[in-house]
C-alpha cells in the first residue's frame, strides 16, 4: 500500500508524516509520532479519550483518517500546557488520577 506524505501543524509546531489512506489521527499520533496523550478507548467515538482539536474543532482522532490532517492546525493533550504551566484540563487530569 503506498504511503502518503502529509505536512500538518501539531500542537503548534510543524510536522510531516508518512501514512497510508486507511490510518486514523489517533493511530498516527501514537503509533507514528509518538504523541500519547490521546488513547484509544472505545473505538467509535463514543467515550472520547482520543479527542483533540482539529482546526479549533474538538473531534475523536479515532474516527478520522489521518490523510484529513494536511494543511491542518492540530491540538492534542500534550499541547495544552503554556510553557511549565498546566492548562486546567491537564491539571484536573492529575489530580483525579483520570487516564482519560
Amino acid at each position: 500500500m503506498s504511503k502518503l506524505h502529509i505536512t500538518t501543524t501539531i500542537n503548534g509546531e510543524p510536522a510531516e508524516f508518512l501514512c497510508t489512506a486507511t490510518q486514523t489521527v489517533l493511530d498516527v499520533l501514537r503509533n507514528t509520532l509518538g504523541l500519547t496523550g490521546s488513547k484509544e478507548g472505545c473505538g467509535t467515538g463514543d467515550c472520547g479519550a482520543c479527542s483533540i482539536t482539529l482546526d479549533g474543532r474538538l473531534v475523536c482522532s479515532c474516527l478520522v483518517l489521518a490523510p484529513e490532517l494536511q494543511g491542518k492546525q492540530i491540538t492534542t493533550i500534550e499541547g495544552m500546557a503554556q510553557g511549565d504551566h498546566l492548562h486546567p484540563l491537564q491539571q484536573k487530569f492529575l489530580e483525579m488520577a483520570a487516564l482519560q
